[in-house]
């Protein structure tokens, strides 16, 4: 039996805008459940400068890495510690790591035919760089401090050393020359959600001795906690990379035809929204003028998303009505948390501020997602027609 053919008709305005009209095959690609149009992406050119890339800078650091040890005239290298193959792999990783990423993504952006970037501003590109870097070094740290609870005590003679730190060399420098290659505009509200989720995962993971739950959620960024820098840290980098994101969905939005007061008014809020989340991270809930500041910080965030919460309706052009269901449910439930909390005290002051917390950020990640839909809206997607042609 033979098997039926469609032929596909594609608007000669998408050809010509995407530049492809030279191209003899376009290959369509699975996804989930998503059929995506594309230029064919085998290049066996490109592979071999890949990994041509990712291969020097892990040798680099290898030998830095032996030299180190050459200093020490250690004949066990430990796995993990304060000298160990960790420690080396989370600074000169590290490094390694930033340098790669940064030439590729900077490369990538200076290319006009790279339209992944194309609409990412120049403003933009040092928060993406520092994003990704802390987001290498939660990674790194969350890896290796779980590492050294599986393998106490674990160590190594230099050779086996030498070539366990040189592959993990490569693969670190592979993930960040990956990343800057597949980078795109919308990989930023990926990147928000990962650093918020690893920076917090990793803060609540190096203070679980201390039992940080049975204080509240914010000890973990106090001087009284094991590590406070990477919650500190992750709240302002989410902070960073808010106000780059706001910055680049309302040009966007204003590129699209979408103006007036409403819009105007919308993305100050979010930008002061962006502020106030960093102001939580750069003041500590320490003792003294830092508890009051950081109290501050936050009830402006709360104040605000009242407000957008409220007033999301008016502000924003073509909003769902699924997405103001959802807006007044989460209000709802955390008008009920308060009651729960400050009233009966059913909840504790921890319990209420994860709940809050969790709450809060879902709800500005599905806010931003309807801002971007509402760029990609009517350009980015076309409407194709299947016709079945005889064999």
């Amino acid at each position: 039996m033979s098997q039926k053919k469609y032929r596909v008709d594609i608007p000669a305005s998408f050809i010509n805008e995407n530049k492809l009209d030279d191209e003899k095959i376009i290959q369509i690609r699975k996804e989930d459940n998503r059929l995506i149009l594309e230029k064919p992406t085998i290049d066996k050119n490109n592979e071999a400068i890949s990994l041509r890339y990712f291969i020097y800078p892990s040798i680099v650091i290898t030998l830095i890495f032996c030299y180190s040890i050459y200093q020490k005239s250690l004949g066990q290298i430990p796995l993990t510690g304060n000298f160990s193959i960790a420690s080396h792999l989370i600074y000169l990783g590290l490094i390694s790591g930033m340098c790669s990423f940064s030439y590729f993504f900077i490369k990538g952006k200076r290319n006009p035919k790279n339209k992944s970037t194309l609409d990412i501003y120049w403003r933009n590109v040092p928060t993406i760089i520092f994003s990704f870097t802390v987001t290498l070094a939660l990674l790194l740290s969350s890896f290796f401090w779980m590492i050294s609870k599986l393998f106490v005590g674990a160590s190594f003679d230099v050779f086996t050393a030498t070539a366990v730190f040189f592959v993990f060399a490569c693969i670190i420098n592979y993930f960040m020359i990956y990343s800057a290659n597949i980078f795109t505009s919308s990989m930023i509200v990926s990147l928000l959600i990962a650093v918020i989720i690893g920076g917090v995962f990793f803060a609540m993971l190096t203070n679980s001795q201390s039992k940080w739950w049975q204080h509240n959620f914010s000890y973990l960024g106090t001087n009284e906690a094991v590590r406070s820098w990477p919650f500190n840290l992750t709240l302002i980098l989410a902070s960073l990379l808010m106000i780059a994101l706001v910055d680049y969905l309302f040009v966007n939005l204003k590129n699209h035809g979408y103006k007036g007061k409403g819009i105007t008014i919308l993305q100050v809020l979010m930008t002061i929204l962006s502020i106030s989340l960093g102001g939580v991270g750069f003041f500590p809930n320490n003792e003294g003028v830092w508890h009051e500041l950081h109290n501050r910080a936050a009830n402006l965030m709360v104040f605000i998303i009242i407000i957008l919460i409220i007033g999301i309706k008016w502000l924003l052009p073509k909003v769902t009505k699924e997405f103001l269901i959802v807006s007044y449910g989460i209000a709802v439930i955390l008008l009920v948390a308060n009651f729960l909390f400050e009233t009966i005290g059913y909840f504790s002051l921890t319990v209420f501020e994860i709940i809050a917390f969790g709450l809060a950020f879902s709800w500005i990640l599905l806010l931003l997602q309807q801002i971007n839909r509402l760029c990609a809206y009517e350009d980015d997607i076309i409407l194709v027609k299947l016709e079945e042609v005889d064999n």
